[in-house]
């Protein structure tokens, strides 16, 4: 695979430049400008200013905004998580430089209309409403609520309506500018163009920032520590809950606090709930709760690794005569994991297993951009495949079975149920 070319802009903002031979070209620009760095009391500032951004700028209407890639067949869009915003667009290959300028534009000239803030509280309220509805999605943030509560980690990406409706434009402007500077975002482009010629369109479009986006001098980026070497965080608080919801099939939750992005057993981690319910068919909880007995559909184990924390847990979805069993059985894959180590030859195959995911997942262009910004913000640089590889080839049985008792311990385990 290809080397990924790294550069800092005459800005501060790192660059990542990956080229390959299609003609179409991805480009992101990831900030550290996620739900955890809102106010308290405005909850959904983030998500709600990305959607601002697209509602006008300084020489634009949010038509033209709309309009400018899409009339070349290309797109751009946007992301908010709990810690990220991520600005994304898709062109052909010639078109990169309207990409990065309008990119360029919707970040520094944003001008977040009243009238357009307006409407977009309006959809982003009924987005709230329209969320219930989907119990799936949203057991996973209740989940989270609880396990983080008393810290910005608890609070959903899409906020609360009070507070949504006190959010004003100047609150957008005040928060977007804090958060987009040079030490707390990265830019990433993948595509069939010259380093060369890349890198001067990065540095034409994002090698100067406005001076209200510059960190004061002597004052330190507020992300999250990242020496990587933190004790596992437990829950706020614990808790075995079933929530009445009327809805057709019952939703199920067990987890508890994981691993930040920084910690040793990060890979372990990611390796064991590949191998108990990651997305292939061969996982062991598909496996036993689907194809054994049929009683779910949808079966998973999650896990979402954050700065300094993380998430992670077991859902399925069944009938509600169903749940018991499906939580005995659930137990019984847990059990195995945490009382017995993986073989040989059963940690070679998971290994594998999950390579051959990352390679394909590599060899999507966009993923690989947006993966390139995330890595790039996180960790200061980007990992090779090569080194991805080693990192998976390292992991021991015993440190699966310790990620195993330690994510899994009933002393810290939590469960949410919607029936």
């Amino acid at each position: 695979m290809n080397d990924v070319f790294l550069t800092t802009l005459s800005s501060g903002l790192r660059c990542a430049i990956y080229a390959t031979s299609s003609p179409v070209c991805y480009c992101s620009l990831t900030a550290l400008a996620g739900t955890r760095y809102e106010p308290e009391t405005l909850a959904g500032l983030a998500h709600f200013s990305e959607h601002m951004l697209f509602k006008g700028t300084e020489k634009r209407k949010a038509y033209h905004i709309n309009n400018r890639l899409e009339r070349l067949g290309g797109e751009i869009n946007a992301f908010t998580t709990k810690e990220e915003m991520v600005l994304h667009a898709t062109v052909l290959r010639e078109d990169l430089r309207k990409a990065l300028e309008l990119m360029s534009d919707l970040v520094f000239h944003s001008v977040f209309p009243q009238e357009g803030v307006a409407k977009e509280r309006e959809v982003i309220l009924e987005e709230i409403r329209s969320y219930k509805d989907s119990p799936m999605d949203l057991i996973y943030d209740t989940f989270e609520e609880k396990i983080f509560s008393g810290t910005p980690m608890a609070t959903p990406i899409l906020g609360y309506p009070e507070p949504l409706k006190k959010i004003k434009p100047e609150h957008m402007k005040t928060f977007l500018q804090e958060r987009f500077v040079p030490e707390h975002m990265a830019l990433t482009i993948v595509g069939n163009n010259s380093v060369q010629r890349t890198k001067a369109l990065a540095e034409k479009y994002f090698g100067t920032f406005p001076k209200s986006n510059v960190l004061k001098k002597g004052v330190q980026p507020n992300g999250p520590d990242k020496d990587g070497m933190q004790d596992l965080i437990k829950p706020a608080m614990l808790f075995q809950e079933t929530e009445k919801r009327g809805t057709h099939q019952a939703h199920c939750l067990t987890g508890s606090t994981a691993y930040g992005l920084h910690h040793k057993y990060r890979v372990p981690l990611i390796l064991l709930l590949n191998v108990m319910g990651g997305p292939a068919s061969n996982a062991r909880l598909h496996m036993l709760l689907r194809e054994k007995h049929g009683l779910v559909y949808t079966v998973e184990a999650a896990y979402q690794p954050y700065s300094d924390t993380g998430f992670a847990g077991v859902y399925f979805g069944t009938d509600s005569p169903n749940v018991d069993t499906c939580r005995e059985l659930t137990e019984q894959v847990i059990h195995q994991f945490r009382h017995t180590r993986l073989t040989d030859l059963q940690l070679d195959r998971a290994k594998k297993q999950l390579i051959g995911q990352i390679a394909v997942a590599e060899d999507n262009h966009e993923a690989r951009c947006l993966s390139m910004g995330k890595s790039l913000i996180s960790f200061g640089k980007i990992f090779s495949y090569k080194e991805i590889v080693s990192q998976i080839q390292n992991v021991t049985p015993q440190a699966v079975m310790e990620a195993a008792n330690e994510i899994w311990d009933d002393e810290r385990r939590c469960t949410l149920i919607y029936d």
